[in-house]
């Protein structure tokens, strides 16, 4: 039988990037059920390889995790990577949803290099800024434009009243909301909501794929009790969309957050700030305004672009 392998796949304690991956399997399961599922976790793609290459056809599929890390923030991915491309140059290979970011020239060129010589290398953009960078510097690679893999879910559900503030702000090298700004976050809220707790998506002990989805089902439950999500994490942002709570997303350090939010304008419950002069109407807005639950019929047309490639390739 035909299989698709998903690479890279992570176990450690983000839960955006275990929710792409969720997505991701959800994804391929749905719309391709003739083939044979695999998954190569992260910290084996290395010395997995040359096992994937023995059991491998031309005619099976390489999807590789998506995310924020196509680039030199986390360079021992892209490594992993292109190294992927380069051993298996007769296989359609298809990148999920990526912001790029690179900061050293050097290191876009290397991946330019390996990526561009690929003749079957799909490239997704999750975002306007990453279409348009991935566009000019992979021109001999066909790149498509998406939402985030996240959006694919839906995870909207009765769960009863909700209440309270949800906070989640990044502690790590894409931080930039600083102490005051979540000092004075807070003190607004209190005018409004009684209950303010702090979380994050990254954060707790290694999550095995297995435990994947019950962990992820407890995230989730707790974004549908609360009535308002501030975050400067971008998938605290998805996941308040896909699960229907009004959310104020701030930026981060590049460009994803501020980008994905466009996409997700027309839901109406998420609104994304630059700066906090207008937080406190802003939060007063969200929580006494009804709006239409999430549907991601629109995610899934979008997403119906990597169908139609498979399929031609087949």
């Amino acid at each position: 039988m035909k299989k698709i392998l998903l690479i890279g796949v992570p176990h450690h304690n983000n839960l955006g990037d275990n929710a792409l991956a969720e997505a991701e399997e959800r994804f391929i399961k749905d719309n391709f059920p003739d083939y044979d599922y695999y998954e190569i976790a992260e910290e084996f793609v290395e010395t997995g390889i040359a096992e994937i290459k023995e059991r491998i056809s031309d005619k099976d599929i390489i999807f590789y995790h998506g995310g924020g890390n196509l680039g030199d923030e986390y360079l021992y991915i892209e490594e992993e990577r292109r190294r992927t491309v380069e051993e298996f140059p007769n296989n359609l290979i298809i990148f999920f949803p990526q912001t790029i970011f690179f900061k050293n020239n050097m290191e876009l060129e290397k991946s330019k290099k390996i990526y561009n010589k690929h003749k079957k290398l799909v490239m997704m953009a999750r975002e306007e800024i990453s279409y348009r960078i991935m566009k000019k510097e992979f021109k001999n690679n066909k790149v498509i434009k998406t939402p985030d893999i996240v959006t694919y879910l839906n995870e909207t559900k009765d769960s009863g009243k909700r209440e309270g503030l949800l906070c989640l702000f990044r502690e790590d090298v894409e931080a930039k909301t600083t102490e005051d700004e979540k000092i004075l976050i807070c003190e607004c809220a209190k005018k409004f909501l009684n209950k303010i707790e702090y979380s994050d998506t990254a954060c707790g002990d290694p999550i095995p794929a297995e435990k994947r989805l019950k962990k992820l089902e407890s995230v989730f439950e707790k974004y549908r009790k609360s009535k308002l999500i501030i975050t400067d994490r971008l998938h605290g942002m998805i996941f308040a969309a896909i699960t229907s709570t009004p959310c104020i997303a701030l930026s981060n350090y590049n460009h994803k957050v501020k980008a994905t939010a466009k996409y997700l304008a027309h839901l109406g419950y998420i609104k994304y700030l630059e700066d906090l002069s207008n937080i406190e109407k802003i939060i007063n807005e969200l929580i006494n305004t009804k709006y239409k639950p999430y549907d991601n019929k629109k995610a899934k047309q979008e997403f119906n672009q990597i169908v139609d490639i498979v399929r031609m390739c087949e």
